[in-house]
């Protein structure tokens, strides 16, 4: 440990349980650490007026308050999570209706079944769209949460095995 990250009281600044005097601080520090970049949606905010701090393992779980069991989410996944909000944020999939029954019939069959199965073979585990998350829409749709399309954008841009042009995260928003 180098002495320039040692506070007087001989506290390391950067330790991941370190307490700090101020919630503001802690808040501050754990933006910091996740890039200002919420691990739900992995959206990256400039302003953290729209970021909030939550515990990984709840306090009310035998979690501790410390700096290593916080993590960054935006607004609305922090909502979504404690069911202030009827969903995450998604990408959503809808057929334009011009379809004939056996093209549809794919199309249900690409996102039940093809897209999952995909995604499995990609990330190690499967990306299920859910139908109709969003019961009071006029619209009936596939939803894929935002946060596991980026990581699926991330992941097959890694691999050289592919051919794959990457999205990238600032052209999700």
């Amino acid at each position: 440990m180098s002495m320039e990250n040692e506070t007087a009281t001989g506290e390391d600044e950067n330790a991941p349980d370190k307490q700090y005097s101020s919630t503001y601080q802690a808040k501050l520090a754990v933006h910091e650490r996740d890039r200002y970049t919420c691990i739900c949606c992995r959206e990256k905010f400039d302003d953290i007026s729209h970021l909030d701090v939550d515990h990984v393992i709840p306090v009310g779980k035998g979690g501790p308050n410390t700096i290593r069991n916080k993590a960054t989410e935006c607004r609305r996944c922090h909502e979504a999570k404690h069911g202030e909000r009827d969903h995450a944020p998604t990408v959503r999939f809808m057929s334009t209706g011009d379809m004939i029954q056996k093209d549809f019939r794919l199309f249900r069959h690409l996102w039940n079944c093809q897209f999952p199965a995909l995604s499995e073979l990609a990330l190690d585990h499967r990306i299920e769209p859910v139908f109709g998350l969003a019961n009071s829409a006029p619209y009936q749709a596939w939803h894929i949460p935002l946060g596991e399309l980026r990581r699926l954008d991330e992941v097959l841009a890694e691999r050289d095995d592919i051919q794959y042009s990457p999205l990238g995260a600032h052209h999700y928003m």
